[in-house]
């Protein structure tokens, strides 16, 4: 859990090839309620297009933080826009200070840009001007305008990077674009090669260049020479006509994925850039929405016949966020769901408030608005779509309460770049009270933070610190009076130490491209630098055991299993250096061999990708098949002319391989040890068509199709809009196949049995109407447990809607919760802060369609035995994997290994058992999610273990091994 949390930061630092847009929140971790707070008008004039207007330009001077000006300095304005096209957001528009540090950038469009600036021996900053929650870090510019002042203060402290671009073959690409998270961005000369000047640390940089997918690179700055290996692009084109006529309209938006093109007058359109995989993509404009037929399934290079797309009649909403006050929120969203969860669509808010959305269809619509540092009312009215568009709305957020302070070291230092925020703390006789949870706020050079947009009440104010990470303290307790805000907050982090070290192989190699974490350490870790060492700064005082990994796979010592303990177990000390140097089993193995068709021809345009199976007395069968798809960071391997493929810097063990391709279905060999010559036989990809109707007759308007094969992992989903209830999907592979359906109206799934290179067609499903859900959450002893939100979801379904608060447990620990699917279903209880008293937990229920509403039996929860940013004790055993297909209902708790000397072997704990009840409680079956929170306790706590086997052992739980 530790090495993955490491591993996504990690790769969050160098995903994307453009610098991002201004921040603008996520989804609220408890959804706000909102809706219509004024009149709807008439339809207002199509939104401003900004390749019509003048361009404009912003000016200002480069200094170094003493005031000195900072000549030859190079400074960028990027723009990520939804407005413009993935083409236009590439085009980087830059220029270069003169002596005495004055800049001037033109021919840029009147949109929201960021501007930074970089030069030899700083830090890359962007311009950001204002103080506290007004602070921002990009500059709003118009049609014509000419922005003076957009200064920037550079501090010293940068580091040299280098690099290559190049393609799979070796390549290299010249003009390629380079970008890193808050990083500025440079273009590869004529040997692909690359410099930049960054922040020390952890970094990922992205590459993207015409012609070809964007992909990425992450190391150790200094210390790390990057290489970026592009794919060849892929091509959907097509062309966008309206129902009904067939005349083909200009000026639409198509969007595929992350790319997105405007048509031109004959309607046509192009998406380049895109990667190999399934894409659908959807035509919308103010008055139109359309999606294809079928997904377009693209291979490497390829280009897609052309597509066409039927837009239908459809609306926009149009409304502006506006402060009590008068003034307009200028960062933030709004987003509509129709009422049976069918249908949910999220605008961006402009610089004057305005937020637009397109391509509404008839219906209902819940609003949530999120303005930042502001608060939202607690509930608006709806938004009827009903034949025509509609404007004039205006959604109305206010100002609320703040909370000041500083964040300062253990020294007392200030502490800048943090983030902080407050989240409210629960009135258990109030469940469904309103409350407001601030957006994070960034600490300044002071270590001075405001949050704001809050209601009066309790709240834990948490910092946070994840570029670069360091050790923070626990939630601080306070209370916001009501009218009056908080002052003078103090804030102190813990006392810290370092970890310096290595990342080695039996052979001394350095192991390049691996990464570290430290257990219980709240995500912090640390790149290995191409010579094998690593440098973790901000750690907490206390013990930790550190492990490496290296593509998402843990590293193992030599001559051990994944039932032994990894990595070194270390003590960090208040302002000392701990060294620890970690040796691991060789990653240099290699895999070879070719790739063939069903009818034995070579395949020169297949992927392979390969995972470690785990050897563990615990894993489920299979587990190297399902591996094989998550293969984010790896570099792609691509047969060659003649089939052929090597797969180097392999773990030890043996692995599982995947090789697949577009229309030529895909093959999976497991258990391939390292040194083999393996041919994989691509199965024939098969087709799968039906149709989906309602009880009672006719087809749903909008509805979903997931597929799913248990056993290899395979997964695809796809949507579709007014096919009068026709879906299907090429290339499928063969087998046993779960076809979930989910719609507003209802939800159903079956099993479909597919034959490798044939088409199955006839698939019949008929949606199950949707329930209403009420049950009671009760601690162990029966007591409510009120403040806990409970969401329902089907196998192949997401969460439904849900109109109000009442799937909120009130004070009697009663939930309501409406339009959920009937089948197989998991009810999520979770609790509405991080620290609750209460940890998450999904119990499998089976909902009969039979009525209406479903009561269900007293969900019981146990409560929480350590605290929720902490790890448990050791319990010296694990239990087996759930095996793929296994029913949550009939799950057995069955010891796989018992380590030597450790407390489940001191108890009498034996591989085999199973795990009938802990301290009492039952945890067979249904009730089995109970079994974690039941024995994730402290150290020297006392379980009592009832075993099927008729024994009763106590455990006393131990230490972090």
């Amino acid at each position: 859990m530790v090495l993955g949390a490491i591993g996504l930061l990690l790769w969050w630092l160098g995903e994307g090839s453009e610098l991002p847009a201004p921040t603008t929140g996520g989804r609220a971790e408890a959804p706000v309620q909102a809706g219509l707070s004024s009149g709807q008008g008439e339809p207002s004039l199509p939104a401003f297009d900004p390749r019509l207007g003048a361009r404009a330009s912003v000016a200002g001077f480069v200094r170094d933080v003493k005031g000195s000006p900072v000549a030859g300095a190079r400074v960028c304005a990027t723009t990520d826009s939804q407005r413009l096209t993935a083409e236009e957001r590439f085009q980087l528009t830059c220029a270069t200070s003169e002596r005495d540090g004055h800049y001037r950038i033109e021919g840029l469009f009147g949109l929201r840009h960021e501007v930074v600036a970089t030069a030899p021996g700083f830090i890359p900053t962007l311009h950001a001007h204002g103080e506290g929650a007004s602070r921002r870090e990009w500059v709003e510019l118009r049609p014509g305008l000419e922005l003076l002042g957009v200064d920037i203060a550079l501090e010293e402290g940068g580091v040299e990077v280098r690099g290559v671009v190049r393609d799979l073959s070796g390549g290299p690409i010249e003009g390629a674009r380079v970008a890193g998270h808050r990083q500025s961005s440079t273009f590869t000369g004529p040997e692909g090669e690359f410099s930049m000047w960054v922040r020390p640390g952890g970094l990922g940089l992205a590459g993207s260049a015409e012609g070809y997918v964007t992909n990425n690179d992450r190391g150790v700055a200094p210390g790390h020479f990057f290489e970026i290996f592009l794919t060849p692009e892929a091509v959907l084109v097509g062309k966008v006509v309206r129902a009904g006529s067939g005349e083909p309209l200009a000026d639409v938006r198509v969007a595929a994925g992350e790319s997105w093109t405007l048509t031109d007058a004959q309607g046509q359109f192009r998406l380049d850039r895109l990667s190999p995989g399934a894409y659908k993509p959807s035509a919308e404009s103010d008055e139109l929405y359309g999606l294809a037929e079928e997904q377009v399934m693209l291979g490497l290079g390829e280009t897609s016949e052309p597509v066409v797309i039927t837009a239908h009649p459809a609306f926009f909403v149009e409304g502006k966020v506006a402060i009590e006050g008068g003034s307009s929120c200028d960062v933030g969203w709004v987003e509509l769901r129709d009422g049976a969860g069918a249908r949910q669509v999220r605008g961006v808010i402009e610089a004057d408030g305005v937020v637009r959305l397109r391509g509404m269809r008839p219906g209902e619509y819940k609003v949530e608005v999120r303005c930042e540092g502001h608060v939202s009312e607690d509930m608006y009215e709806k938004v009827k779509v009903d034949g025509r568009s509609v404007s004039g709305i205006a959604w109305k957020v206010t100002r609320g309460q703040a909370i000041r302070g500083t964040v300062v070291d253990a020294g007392g230092r200030p502490v800048a770049k943090l983030m902080v925020g407050a989240n409210p703390r629960p009135d258990p006789s109030r469940p469904h009270a309103q409350q407001s949870r601030s957006w994070n706020a960034r600490t300044d050079t002071s270590g001075r933070f405001e949050v704001t947009g809050l209601l009066p009440g309790p709240y834990g104010v948490q910092v946070s610190a994840w570029d670069p990470p360091r050790a923070t303290p626990k939630p601080m307790e306070v209370t916001l009076p009501k009218g009056q805000d908080l002052e003078g907050l103090r804030i102190e982090l813990p006392t810290v130490g370092e970890v310096r070290g290595s990342v080695r192989d039996a052979k001394g190699q350095p192991v390049r491209g691996a990464s570290v974490g430290l257990s219980g350490a709240q995500g912090i870790g640390g790149v290995v630098a191409d010579d094998g060492t690593f440098r973790i700064e901000n750690v907490g005082v206390g013990e930790y055991r550190i492990q490496a990994e290296k593509n998402w796979e843990r590293l193992r010592a030599p001559g051990t299993s994944d039932d032994d303990l990894q990595g070194e177990k270390i003590e960090v000390r208040a302002d000392a250096v701990t060294t620890v140097n970690l040796v691991v089993a060789t990653v240099s193995g290699q895999i070879s061999g070719v790739v063939r068709d069903e009818h034995g021809a070579v395949v020169s345009d297949a992927f392979v990708e390969a995972a470690r199976e785990s050897d563990s007395a615990s894993a489920a069968e299979g587990n190297g098949s399902r591996d094989t798809r998550w293969t984010l960071g790896k570099r792609p391997n691509l047969t060659d002319a003649e089939g052929r493929f090597t797969l180097t810097d392999l773990n030890e063990g043996k692995h599982t391989l995947r090789a697949h391709r577009r229309g030529g279905g895909e093959a999976i060999v497991e258990h391939v040890a390292l040194g083999s010559e393996v041919t994989l036989t691509l199965a024939p990809a098969s087709r799968l068509a039906g149709t989906v109707v309602l009880a009672g007759g006719g087809a749903p308007e909008e509805f979903v199709v997931r597929l799913s094969d248990e056993t290899t992992g395979f997964r695809r989903s796809d949507q579709f809009y007014r096919t009068n209830g026709a879906w299907s999907f090429t290339e499928v592979p063969g087998g046993e196949l779960k076809v979930m359906v989910s719609a507003g109206a209802g939800a159903a799934e079956m099993r479909v049995k597919v034959a490798a290179g044939e088409e199955t067609s006839g698939v019949r499903i008929e949606l199950m109407p949707k329930v209403t859900v009420r049950g009671t959450v009760v601690d162990l002893e029966g007591k409510p447990a009120p403040g806990l939100t409970v969401t329902v979801t089907g196998s192949g379904t997401g969460v439904s809607a849900q109109d109000g608060k009442a799937n909120v447990t009130d004070a009697e620990g009663r939930f309501e919760f409406h339009n959920a699917p009937t089948g197989q279903v998991l009810v999520s209880v979770s609790p509405m802060v991080q620290d609750s008293e209460f940890g998450g937990s999904s119990i499998p229920v089976t909902l009969s369609a039979a009525a209406t509403t479903v009561e269900l039996a007293p969900i019981r929860l146990a409560r929480r035995r350590v605290a929720p940013r902490e790890t448990g004790g050791d319990l010296g055993f694990a239990i087996r994997e759930p095996a793929p297909g296994d029913e949550p209902a009939k799950r057995r708790l069955v010891v796989a290994h018992v380590r030597p000397g450790g407390p489940g072997a001191s108890a009498g704990v034996v591989a085999g058992d199973e795990i009938v009840n802990v301290d009492g409680q039952d945890v067979r079956g249904p009730n089995s999610y109970l079994f974690w929170a039941l024995t994730r306790a402290p150290e020297k706590t006392t379980l009592t273990l009832g075993l099927a086997r008729g024994a009763s052992v106590q455990l006393t739980v131990g230490g972090k091994p």
